[in-house]
Order: structure tokens, then sequence, then C-alpha cells
């Protein structure tokens, strides 16, 4: 199984690509990662990920977005995120340093990536709805095809994806681009990837409100007031969501007793386990399963 590795702040801890050449190409199969999830974590490179088969359901920030077949969608540096698929996704995907187009003293990099690395821009789904979007999308299974060839041209890698950047950022509305950058590692904002990152470790655990604070050394009060600041939630919704989210996929992949599938997302009671899960799903897991 695969595993995104990242700091207690759930900075992605490898590196991308190398110093002269810092890009790196993915293909990325969900079940590769456990319950066809990859984690939060953010990192300073730019992200760009293309769904070519499945539907992926991706949360940045307080945001959740679901793709298909087809789309693609670019994250920006610093922004923390996840991904999870319905069934199963295959992604191809780079992760690059801004400074892979052009240095950063250079006036390419002032002009066309500071105005994007620098604003309030959080993420950009590419659709293939809108012409010029489509043809984005083209380029990027260009590049994507070139990247997962034995031998590429690196020099060519650049091009196609400064041509990408430069009809991508075409897309970004100027008032966005032009707003000031808003600091992305504040201490509320490292308190909820710390406390996120405790839920995720010990969600099948009988834990409360009062552990998932202590895990950041803040009150509870503190830690639902920056939960709701920063994800837009409560931290026990977001406990909630992750266990409703993997006995799903449970009941989905495997042929477990629920009472066994209620036991491994952190609920001894069985049927305070149904009520809650009916309550939000609007189906109770033997209904779920049947699907």
């Amino acid at each position: 199984m695969q595993k995104i590795l990242t700091t207690d702040d759930l900075r992605e801890t490898k590196q991308h690509g190398f110093p002269g050449f810092p890009l790196q190409f993915y293909m990325d199969d969900t079940r590769d990662f456990y319950n066809s999830q990859v984690s939060w974590h953010w990192h300073n490179e730019f992200e760009i990920v293309l769904v070519s088969e499945g539907t992926v359901i991706f949360h940045i920030g307080q945001h959740t977005l679901t793709l298909q077949a087809g789309e693609a969608i670019f994250i920006n540096s610093r922004i923390l995120h996840q991904f999870t698929a319905e069934n199963y996704g295959i992604l191809p995907n780079i992760v690059f340093a801004p400074e892979f187009i052009a240095p950063s003293e250079s006036v390419i990099y002032q002009k066309y990536i500071a105005p994007v690395e620098k604003s309030t821009l959080e993420y950009l789904v590419l659709q293939k709805e809108c012409d010029r979007q489509a043809r984005i999308l083209e380029l990027l299974e260009i590049l994507f095809q070139h990247l997962a060839s034995e031998k590429y041209h690196e020099l060519q890698v650049r091009n196609l994806l400064s041509e990408v950047w430069l009809m991508m950022t075409e897309q970004i509305p100027p008032a966005i681009e032009k707003e000031p950058h808003k600091s992305r590692k504040n201490f509320s904002y490292n308190s909820v990837m710390v406390m996120i990152q405790y839920i995720q470790s010990h969600y099948m655990e009988t834990i409360c409100l009062e552990d998932i604070a202590a895990s950041a050394n803040i009150s509870k009060n503190t830690a639902i007031r920056y939960f709701h600041a920063n994800i837009g939630m409560s931290p026990i919704d977001y406990l909630l969501k992750c266990r409703i989210s993997i006995a799903c996929k449970m009941l989905r992949e495997t042929s477990d007793k629920i009472s066994h599938i209620a036991n491994s997302v952190g609920y001894e009671n069985t049927g305070y386990f149904c009520r809650l899960f009916r309550r939000h799903t609007g189906l109770s897991p033997n209904e779920y399963r049947r699907l």
C-alpha cells in the first residue's frame, strides 16, 4: 500500500523531481492507497491531477469537488488537500516547483507565476465543456503521455507545461489573481492539520473532542473554532464524516459483518452505528451494501 508521508503539520516530506529538474510525474491508482484515499497533505509545489478513469472526490481546504474521467484540477502551492475515489480512480499527475517554468528572479516568473502562487486561489477545475479548457486537457494528455514514456525530452516537457500554464492562468478571474496572498501557515491552520492527522490515525478508536483538541495542545472550544474557520465543520463532524466514508468503502468492497465494520470505525455499539449511518446516508448499512 502506498502512503503519503508527512510532518506533524501535514507537509509532505517527499522530494518531487530533483534540483535540476523539479518536476515529478506520477501514475496513481487509488486502489494502491488504503481505502482508496490519498490522505490530507500539502506541499510547496504546484500540482495538476487528471482523472483518466473513475470518479474522484477532492477535498481542498473547505471545498469538496467531484471530478469525472476526462476532467482535471490544478492545486496551488501550500494548499491542504485530500482525495478519494468512489470505487477507483486512475490519476496521472505532476507535482512541480514554481521555478520549474522559470527562475524566481526572472520576468516570466514575476509576470506569470508569482501572481498565481501568491494569490488566494486554491484550485482550478478544468472541464471539456469549455473550449479553451478542453484544449488545456488535450495538452495535459500529451504532456502526461510524453512523461510516461521511458525517454522524454526535458525541454519539450518544459515547453508543453509552459503552454498549459499560460492557457490555464487565462482562466483565473483577475479579481482572484490580484488579491493579496494569505498566509497558509497561521497557527489555527497548522493546529487543524495536526488534529486531522490525529483523527485519520485514530478514527478506529473511541476518541472524543477532548482527545482531538489535546493532540494540538489547545482547548475544546478553540478546536471547534479553528475547525469551523479552516474546514467549515466541527472536529466531531469531521470524525464522523471520516468514519462513515470508510464504512461505506468497507460495505462496498468486503463481506464483513456489520458489527465488524462498526467496530473497525470506532463504534462498539452496532445499533448506534447503524442509526448514525442511516442519518448521514439515508440508508441502513445493509441497504447501502445492496446498491
